[in-house]
């Protein structure tokens, strides 16, 4: 009976998921359905693989310590599945391609919420101001969980809704050398 309540609780916890963010040929596909609680802990045999980042440390290294990165991680979600395969944006050695996903402060919230539990959150007291907050005063959960997550250096700039790049440092990695002319 214990065995069959923890199989049951195990299943309910991935169908809900895989109802958050399905996995589609174009990369992560948010549904807007978010799991009304968290899964029960898992049994360690039962754990998802942690998730392998390092295509994307090729580039952005300082995130192999980084404790948002390195949480989701543990938990089996890796950078792909909020910020898509972004293969474009990896092989664009100069660094003018956008990422796949990008989120302007206004997407951040529905996004973590897509995942994790709003009813839940809300049960910390803490997190009940921000999430009542008007638009124009609300912060981003990345506010105080991922303030480290942001790059403090930027040599490119994207708008984050449409992908446009507007700035960036004119470096390219690519850059052929002038022909002497011989």
């Amino acid at each position: 009976m214990k065995y069959r309540l923890l199989a049951i609780v195990v299943i309910c916890g991935a169908l809900l998921v895989g109802a958050c963010i399905q996995e589609g040929a174009d990369g992560p596909q948010q549904t807007g359905m978010a799991p009304a609680t968290a899964p029960a802990a898992t049994p360690a045999a039962t754990r998802p693989s942690p998730a392998d980042n390092s295509f994307c440390f090729v580039c952005h290294a300082n995130y192999k310590k980084e404790k948002l990165a390195v949480g989701h991680a543990r938990a089996g979600v890796g950078c792909m599945r909020c910020h898509g395969s972004s293969d474009k944006h990896s092989s664009d050695e100069d660094g003018l391609t956008p990422p796949e996903i990008m989120y302007a402060k206004a997407a951040i919230n529905p996004s973590c919420m897509a995942c994790h539990a709003r009813a839940k959150i809300q049960a910390v007291a803490v997190h009940k101001p921000v999430l009542s907050a008007t638009a124009a005063e609300a912060k981003a959960c990345t506010d105080c969980h991922g303030r480290r997550h942001r790059l403090k250096v930027r040599t490119r700039r994207w708008d984050k809704t449409t992908g446009k790049l507007i700035a960036d440092d004119g470096v390219r990695m690519t850059a052929t050398a002038p022909s002497s002319g011989e």
